[in-house]
């Protein structure tokens, strides 16, 4: 793994790059590090409100293009979110053409816990069988999957526990199995890191980015 810590190297990695990137708040988190680095990101205004919804990134000059959207349903919000544009991530995956410029990350887990597993496998399930279409229509396009952290002891035990975020883990490693995709190991950078907390510091969140950045930049 590299590091990409100054602003000057993560602009180098990322000059004509798009970058799409799907999940939930813990994927929102690396948006947010772009946005806090790289102070050349200009964000473009899609009149719509909080963190849950989409948020785009433009940097002119060096050819960057940065996107943010949440996962789709099902997604625990207390906050109005509009759900006009709101696809699942392989309906995303079949929006777009790919080519060598292109990249995608995504990630699922926390928001599927309260769910029957039956609905998080066949999600998985979808995403793989976009992904196969993605390839093979572009296979130049770089492909990262996330996988669940650990988090808090929180008190939905029945729902919200590690218990199911490392079944959800073990699951992905299964249905990923073959294809051509890289992985940001969250689970086991969690436990190394030792934070157990749902949405990590930001001295961890640097070395996801790293992660993400080797995927893109060899």
């Amino acid at each position: 793994m590299k590091t990409y810590h100054s602003s000057e190297e993560l602009n180098a990695c990322l000059q004509g790059k798009f970058l799409y990137m799907y999940g939930d708040s813990t994927v929102h988190q690396w948006m947010t590090y772009f946005e806090q680095k790289l102070k050349t990101l200009k964000p473009l205004n899609v009149y719509e409100g909080g963190w849950a919804q989409k948020h785009i990134n433009v940097d002119i000059e060096r050819n960057i293009h940065v996107v943010w959207k949440r996962h789709g349903r099902p997604f625990v919000y207390l906050d109005f979110a509009t759900v006009r544009e709101d696809h699942s991530i392989p309906r995303e995956i079949d929006f777009i053409g790919g080519n060598d410029h292109t990249v995608i990350a995504l990630y699922i887990g926390v928001h599927f816990r309260l769910f029957p597993i039956q609905h998080f496998i066949r999600r998985l399930l979808n995403i793989r069988r976009a992904i196969e279409r993605l390839h093979l229509r572009s296979p130049q396009t770089k492909v990262i999957i996330k996988t669940e952290n650990t988090s808090e002891m929180i008190n939905e035990f029945e729902g919200m526990t590690d218990f199911h975020a490392y079944v959800h883990y073990s699951i992905m490693e299964i249905v990923f199995k073959g294809l051509n995709v890289g992985f940001v190991n969250g689970w086991d950078m969690t436990t190394a890191f030792n934070t157990n907390q749902l949405h990590p510091p930001e001295s961890f969140i640097r070395n996801e980015v790293n992660m993400l950045m080797t995927y893109i930049c060899t």
